[in-house]
């Protein structure tokens, strides 16, 4: 039985080192290349077959890293960054206070829930507030470009929609006008 398992173990041992060895020394073959010359003459096919790279001097094709990208060649290319318009860049004025200020933060007991709730409804007032007051700012915005794509012959559901916008600000501002009237 020992005769058997050590047979056996040899001749595992041989295939493998047969497949190692063939593996080693196989051609390389693109299966996307045809050469019908190489079929007919064995001479030509010597001298033509291709060589596996050695490790000193390449490494094969699968393994080489992708050639580096430069940048040069597509930034000649790109078009020209036309100039910065003379108008300025709109900024709503919520967003300036949000920058300027920073969220005001409760400071009386947390078991209070008057004063918390009349410290929510500050905030709430303040918020409606900020609204009403970039209304007319946005309003005014919108109008000048609501002209400029009247003269730039836009369609005019493009326009209509910049109208409705400017009535829905309109709308919202004295909705939330007569909301702080009611409060106060």
């Amino acid at each position: 039985m020992t005769k058997v398992k050590l047979i056996f173990c040899v001749l595992l041992i041989g295939c493998i080192a047969t497949f190692v060895w063939w593996m080693a020394h196989a051609t390389i073959i693109n299966p996307f290349e045809h050469n019908p010359s190489l079929k007919t003459d064995p001479v030509k096919h010597q001298n033509t077959q291709k060589r596996i790279p050695t490790i000193a001097s390449q490494p094969p094709r699968q393994l080489q890293r992708p050639p580096k990208l430069t940048t040069e060649p597509a930034i000649a290319t790109l078009p020209p960054i036309p100039p910065p318009s003379k108008e300025k860049i709109y900024i709503p004025p919520i967003a300036q206070k949000a920058k300027t200020d920073s969220a005001p933060k409760y400071r009386g007991d947390l078991s209070d829930h008057e004063s918390y709730n009349d410290f929510l409804l500050e905030q709430e007032q303040a918020l409606k507030k900020d609204y009403i007051a970039a209304v007319d700012k946005k309003v005014e915005r919108l109008s000048q470009l609501l002209q400029k794509g009247v003269n730039a012959g836009l369609p005019h559901s493009q326009l209509n929609e910049a109208r409705e916008k400017i009535s829905a600000l309109k709308g919202m501002k004295a909705y939330l006008e007569k909301e702080l009237k009611a409060q106060q």
